[in-house]
């Protein structure tokens, strides 16, 4: 996997297929990989960037105060490095919040937006979810720690399913040779919850599509209603039976969402 200095770090990232670039950036405390079940068929359309972010994965551990500006800094260096202009934007949860600040502050960056099961602001109860998260974290065994706060990122629907989908989940996550380290953890939390971009969507010039789990609770329907109502030129579309995890959950879903709305 490569890697280049952007923004004074280094970020690993992984390049695939061929065609326009889309780069793909993930949320709190989950590397590249994450991306891989949607990354992996969109690669026979398009050129596809997934990376991770500074403090997880291979990419720099930053023992300093860092916050979703810092990572949006990040995203276009690595843009930069690769020589890319401008590309599609692909953001999940805190993801999805350093994609609007591309889009907002470096609206030449962007050709289209994708937002997927991502939020606005960290409210109070954002604040209150991430930081008790951060206490299990610390405290618990990793499986413990994904048993006690799963229930979080995935639905009804997906705790149900017949192949043991949430076991799975469990098992590989709980086994994660990249397990971020706490602190690291922490600093992204801190990253999380100081974020907003409210009052400043309606600067959103790229097309854009969100995509909102029907039972998300963790990024609940509100900040996808409030995307849809600022955000001038877009989409909602809402997966029902999906949670915040919509891109393990329902890969196939958020891909035909993807590929459709990029070759529209």
């Amino acid at each position: 996997m490569p890697s280049v200095t952007a923004n004074n770090i280094e970020l690993h990232y992984r390049d695939d297929g061929e065609g326009r670039p889309v780069l793909f950036i993930q949320g709190l405390g989950v590397d590249h990989r994450g991306w891989g079940a949607v990354t992996r068929p969109l690669a026979k359309r398009f050129r596809c960037i997934s990376y991770d972010n500074r403090d997880v994965g291979r990419s720099s551990t930053v023992d300093a105060p860092y916050d979703v500006l810092d990572m949006t800094a990040d995203a276009l260096g690595l843009l930069d490095a690769l020589d890319i202009a401008q590309a599609d934007i692909v953001g999940t949860s805190m993801g999805g919040v350093i994609a609007q600040e591309i889009a907002i502050r470096h609206p030449e960056r962007v050709r289209e937006l994708v937002l997927v099961t991502t939020y606005t602001s960290g409210d109070p109860r954002g604040s209150a979810i991430f930081e008790g998260q951060a206490l299990l974290r610390r405290t618990l065994s990793r499986e413990d720690y994904c048993r006690a706060t799963f229930w979080s990122v995935y639905s009804h629907q997906d705790y149900r399913r017949d192949d043991g989908f949430v076991e799975q989940i469990i098992a590989r996550t709980a086994g994660n040779d990249l397990w971020q380290a706490q602190d690291a953890y922490e600093r992204h939390v801190r990253a999380v919850t100081s974020a907003n971009t409210e009052g400043r969507l309606h600067q959103i010039a790229a097309p854009t599509l969100i995509l909102a789990g029907a039972e998300d609770i963790l990024t609940p329907m509100r900040f996808s209603t409030l995307l849809a109502r600022d955000i001038p030129n877009n989409r909602l579309e809402v997966i029902e039976g999906a949670g915040h995890g919509m891109i393990w959950s329902h890969p196939e879903v958020v891909v035909d969402h993807i590929s459709q709305f990029l070759s529209a």
